[in-house]
């Protein structure tokens, strides 16, 4: 087609593509078509890349280096992933000299059915470029926190036909993600693409306004700089109109675009308190305008206009300000964030890409460092050391024990989580460890050590964890894609259901020579594996990503729902009394072989600050709740003033919280420390007491 008769919004793009692209563009299978054919093929494979290049933000090398147009593509031209892998971008182009590029129900169903056989490991017949990429593939579509965009980049109008709408709109209940919808649809269209071709021959410069209302300092040498607060809603208002524009070049890359829990979970309980636990943002200028808004004095308002304005620290604060301001606008002008305003001016380039540098590394503060503060993981290390002989590592960086050595608090944590009756703890865990040993209200760490579990409980909990994980490898080698797929990624609910089928009562009396337990376990957790299996099949369908399953709470609860009537009880995992073997002594047994209390005694329920912050105004409506008789009875020695029922020390404590309707509440207790006989102790410090040489039991 002659150039001149091209319409005007078509040419520039068109010119734009020839000119990035053509130089990156890989032609080499066309090169015997002619040099139109070629032309042709050129600007679609452009186009693919010039949308992966909008969606990532990566140099035109990199864009065109995930073209995969070609024979054996299956319908997808290019494939882009994020940074941490999670995401994965699968693009279908549609080049069109007069602008009238559509996605048709067919391009729409092979782009389907391309991404269809991705999920289900089918490679045969993609071609080599496809092919070379399998390994991200499956390193996207394994990760718990997958999320797949579908992609119509077209020389056209940006908007689908209704049939081409419902058609892709399917997509995420045909993978078995109704509900949470992992799966999305992008269409970007001519003006999208010419608008970026605009942008790119010359940005925009951000022009900004930043009231200081709360008082500020100015430093004006090397650079003159204003340190600051701004509320939130200001802020909110920078990125609403600017968007990622408003971030500086090179920190575009290293934006995830997603907030942070903690920090947002604070703007919205805490809004006042935000500007104490934030790091705030640093904004660089060419140069800025000072006007007083009322007195002129240091300190006083003041309003500063920023020429070619960037943040350059601090995206992951700017994105969490705007969202908090967006879901509970009242947020907006009760939060400050901290502000850096620097102006360059003269400032050698050195110094601008040293501040750039230095904003790669920003994040909000690792949570095992509240971990190492607190007390209970310090009483938990040496208990450890005491009763077990063995380490208990819980510092950010510290050198893992050996298996056989010990464990870290993170081992300790999942396996807590695995043996919690909620399972909805196991999807959180899978998609984000870290969210157990994050404070509430963002983590679940109370859940799992509020109630004060001991060592010997934790490290029963770990060695079950490990004999699940060992016969699920086992299992997994040498087996379908599908089978190392449910072994990586079910891995906690497999655990979950194994922890369930024993109980928790049973669980705490779990002995030391676990010989018996192992060979259970192991075939516990390959029938589990294959209910698991079976019942996503039945309840999900076979083409989904498995990885997404267990990460999403919804879908666990059901499952475990499902397979909960088809656990089978553990048999006596106990050795018989005349076996000779040796279990650790148990408190109550103690105390109950010693005639320590007499029967009749009163204790008493002594709550731990988190249980008391939970349910204390529970408890204190009927202080009767407090109290239960003592018998000596072996197993059952507490008789719960209430209901006049006979409970072990541990039953009535969860008989208490469930009572109580703490849904917070944690994975196990030591419920022998949370009795107390008045003016003498609890009942793990009498039992200690007669066997001062021996660990305390839980029962």
């Amino acid at each position: 087609m002659n150039d001149s008769a091209l319409p005007n919004t078509i040419r520039f793009v068109r010119n734009y593509l020839t000119h990035t692209y053509r130089p990156w563009i890989d032609l080499a299978d066309v090169a015997q078509r002619s040099l139109h054919e070629q032309e042709m093929i050129l600007l679609s494979r452009a186009l693919a890349a010039q949308a992966v290049s909008l969606i990532t933000s990566c140099s035109p090398a990199e864009a065109a280096a995930s073209v995969v147009d070609g024979p054996g593509d299956s319908g997808i031209d290019a494939i882009a992933f994020s940074k941490g892998g999670s995401d994965i971008w699968l693009v279908q182009a549609k080049w069109s000299d007069k602008g009238r590029a559509r996605l048709g129900e067919r391009d729409a169903a092979v782009l389907v059915t391309g991404l269809q056989r991705l999920a289900d490991q089918r490679y045969e017949g993609f071609n080599s470029r496809i092919r070379s990429s399998i390994n991200r593939v499956n390193e996207a579509l394994s990760s718990p926190g997958c999320r797949v965009h579908l992609v119509a980049a077209l020389a056209g109008d940006a908007r689908l036909t209704s049939q081409v709408e419902h058609q892709l709109s399917l997509v995420g209940e045909g993978f078995g993600f109704a509900g949470r919808v992992p799966v999305t649809v992008h269409t970007l269209g001519l003006a999208d693409f010419h608008s970026a071709a605009r942008a790119d021959a010359g940005p925009t410069p951000v022009f900004l306004s930043a009231t200081l209302a709360d008082g500020w300092h100015r430093i004006d040498a090397p650079y003159p700089a204003y340190s600051t607060s701004v509320s939130a809603e200001e802020l909110a208002s920078w990125y609403n109109t600017h968007g990622d524009q408003l971030l500086d070049p090179a920190l575009r890359p290293h934006s995830t675009g997603r907030p942070d829990p903690a920090g947002l979970s604070r703007l919205v309980t805490a809004p006042e308190e935000f500007w104490y636990f934030s790091n705030g943002i640093t904004v660089i200028c060419d140069h800025f305008e000072a006007h007083f808004i009322g007195r002129r004095a240091p300190g006083q308002p003041l309003l500063l206009r920023l020429h070619n304005a960037r943040v350059v620290h601090g995206a992951t604060v700017v994105t969490t300000v705007a969202q908090a301001v967006d879901q509970h606008p009242a947020t907006g002008h009760l939060a400050l964030v901290p502000v850096r305003i620097i102006c360059l001016g003269d400032a050698p380039a050195d110094f601008v890409s040293a501040l750039a540098q230095a904003s790669e590394t920003e994040g909000p503060a690792d949570p095992l460092d509240f971990v190492a503060l607190d007390p209970i993981q310090h009483a938990l290390r040496d208990e450890f050391a005491d009763e077990l002989h063995k380490e208990y590592v819980h510092k950010r960086g510290a050198v893992a024990p050996a298996p056989d050595a010990g464990c870290t608090m993170q081992e300790a944590a999942v396996a807590l989580a695995c043996a919690h009756p909620d399972v909805s703890l196991t999807a959180r865990a899978s998609a984000d460890p870290a969210y157990l040993w994050r404070p509430a209200p963002e983590g679940a760490y109370t859940r799992l050590f509020g109630g004060r579990p001991g060592a010997r409980q934790i490290w029963q909990c770990v060695l079950l964890l490990r004999q699940v994980r060992t016969a699920l490898a086992y299992a997994a080698e040498g087996g379908s894609p599908r089978g190392r797929d449910l072994a990586k990624h079910g891995d906690l609910l497999i655990a979950h259901l194994v922890f369930r089928s024993i109980g928790p009562e049973t669980l705490e009396e779990l002995c030391d020579s676990a010989d018996r337990l192992e060979d259970w376990a192991a075939q516990s957790t390959w029938e589990i594996a294959d209910l698991v299996a079976s019942a996503i099949e039945r309840l999900y369908g076979q083409h989904l990503f498995l990885a997404s399953v267990f990460t999403d709470e919804r879908k666990c609860h059901v499952l475990a729902d499902d397979l909960t009537r088809s656990l089978t009880a553990p048999p006596t995992l106990f050795p018989d009394e005349s076996s000779g073997a040796r279990r650790r002594p148990n408190s109550v047994v103690t105390l109950v072989n010693h005639g320590r209390i007499p029967d009749g005694t009163r204790v008493m329920y002594r709550p731990n600050s988190v249980e008391e912050r939970a349910i204390g105004e529970w408890l204190s409506e009927d202080p009767r709740r407090y109290l239960a008789t003592w018998t000596n009875d072996p197993r059952r020695p507490l008789i719960w003033e209430i209901d006049q029922q006979a409970y072990s020390p541990s039953a009535l404590v969860r008989r208490i919280w469930n009572e109580a309707a703490w849904q917070e509440a944690p994975s196990l207790v030591q419920g022998v420390r949370s009795w107390v006989v008045p003016g003498e102790g609890t009942l793990a410090d009498l039992a200690k007491a007669l066997l001062p040489t021996t660990g305390n039991g839980g029962a």
